[in-house]
């Protein structure tokens, strides 16, 4: 805990002393915090910190080919704990460039749309769920080589990482991953349409994986992921898939969603439908939709949110949840 305070200050002190030198235009400091209310209007209302997310990274100007990151966030569910999410190191050569330390695989369209920026408040359960690190911490340790042309038309990602996330660290890890990501960006007009797969496979020992397999199950054995999604973005509206699967030995768990936005000027509507089915017997496989409104007061460095998220059970509502969301930039 200590060692996380420190990094904070340390954000902080470089923030402030970078206006004293010539370097202040090549580091660039900030953060935003997301306050959320939720309530079923039954037996639970709570109020908390959604996150509190502080970052120090170069500017393109710190060097030619080489840039850093890291990273940290407090959050309410973490039991007001901070966590080092991203420690990174870039080097870019031409059209290639290669990320070492620990960061997020590249794996999906919706991870890695920034969560300040995204139409609904939360990211899908299939998403957070099924992610190579999704219940690992997200994040992992490794090597990633990542190529897009000149005109960003397409790209491609392949990367080696430790393959039990950040949770803990292993002395003597007999696993490992292997991720895969490539996207196509087509522009139409003034519009873009992107189409991509993800692939992973894992030499698993002893993961649990939360939310997949039972609290009680510590898997051993071959993880095979993949991953396909489609973007649609236009200036007033805009609408993605993704469709997530992976097999654990011949088990098999996976899950899509459906989300579209319109805007109108500062005013965004969301709808989303969302199903995700796992391997834990107890659990119900029913679909979640969700029904948003965001108010972009200054963009998004000033954003009100209000959401819906529900199951339907014959024609009934269900596991209904409302929040309202605050969203403030540091700067």
């Amino acid at each position: 805990m200590k060692n996380i305070l420190f990094i904070a200050l340390v954000f902080i002190s470089e923030l402030i002393s970078a206006q004293e030198n010539k370097f202040a235009d090549n580091i660039d400091f900030n953060g935003y915090v997301q306050i959320r209310g939720i309530s079923n209007f039954d037996d639970y209302t709570s109020f908390s910190v959604r996150r509190l997310k502080l970052w120090l990274k170069s500017k393109p100007g710190f060097s030619k080919h080489w840039s850093y990151k890291i990273q940290t966030t407090f959050s309410s569910f973490l039991q007001e704990k901070f966590f080092l999410q991203d420690v990174k190191i870039g080097y870019k050569t031409g059209l290639f460039s290669f990320d070492i330390g620990q960061f997020v695989p590249q794996y999906s369209l919706q991870r890695f749309q920034p969560d300040y920026k995204i139409a609904p408040i939360e990211r899908a359960k299939v998403i957070n769920a099924l992610i190579p690190d999704g219940t690992l911490g997200v994040r992992d340790i490794g090597l990633q080589a990542d190529f897009k042309t000149k005109n960003k038309l397409f790209e491609t990602h392949l990367g080696i990482f430790n393959g039990y996330g950040i949770k803990e660290y292993r002395f003597n890890n007999k696993g490992y991953m292997i991720t895969h990501k490539s996207a196509f960006n087509i522009p139409v007009n003034n519009n873009k349409i992107k189409l991509g797969y993800s692939l992973q496979y894992r030499y698993a020992e002893n993961l649990q994986l939360r939310f997949i397999l039972p609290d009680t199950v510590l898997f051993t054995g071959n993880d095979f992921r993949y991953n396909l999604f489609a973007m649609y973005r236009s200036k007033l509206f805009e609408i993605q898939a993704e469709y997530l699967t992976a097999n654990f030995d011949g088990q098999k768990a996976d899950g899509y969603y459906i989300l579209s936005a319109i805007n109108l000027k500062k005013n965004q509507i969301v709808l989303s439908y969302e199903t995700f089915h796992d391997l834990i017997k107890e659990t119900t496989d029913k679909p979640f939709y969700r029904i948003g409104y965001n108010y972009l007061i200054k963009e998004h460095k000033i954003e009100l949110s209000f959401d819906n998220y529900f199951q339907l059970n014959d024609n009934k509502i269900e596991k209904y949840f409302a929040s309202i969301q605050l969203q403030l930039f540091l700067k």
